[in-house]
């Protein structure tokens, strides 16, 4: 399974990875950049879940997410959005979004790779896709 993130935070879009990684996912990141660069990566890649920051300092999130649902290729790609519990009323305004999973921070690497095989329960990991995904 293909999953994207883009995340702002080097740390936190960095440590996703590895996580992801290690469980068996293929992970791209989106480097934090405008609108047009994280979507160019999202068409590229064709993925089978986004993870989102929801502090993208240079493109709002919101957008991101409204652009994301009314783009004909992408519109049913899940999304898991990383949120600041201090956030403000952001957790209400994005779950009212189809396909959005909304985790806060701190992340916890149980609650992530969970979430994650939430959005892919039918789907294993063997011995050789691991390998091949890492």
């Amino acid at each position: 399974m293909k999953i994207v993130i883009a995340a702002e935070n080097g740390f936190i879009r960095s440590s996703i990875n590895v996580n992801l990684r290690s469980a068996g996912y293929q992970v791209t990141e989106a480097e934090p950049g405008g609108l047009l660069e994280v979507l160019t990566v999202l068409r590229n890649e064709l993925p089978h879940l986004v993870v989102l920051e929801y502090e993208l300092s240079l493109c709002s999130c919101e957008t991101l997410v409204r652009i994301i649902r009314e783009d004909p290729i992408l519109f049913t790609v899940p999304l898991l959005l990383i949120l600041d519990p201090l956030a403000g009323d952001a957790e209400e305004r994005m779950s009212r979004w189809d396909h959005v999973q909304i985790l806060m921070k701190p992340i916890q690497v149980g609650v992530l790779l969970e979430t994650v095989r939430h959005f892919f329960p039918d789907y294993s990991i063997d011995s050789s896709d691991r390998e091949s995904a890492v």
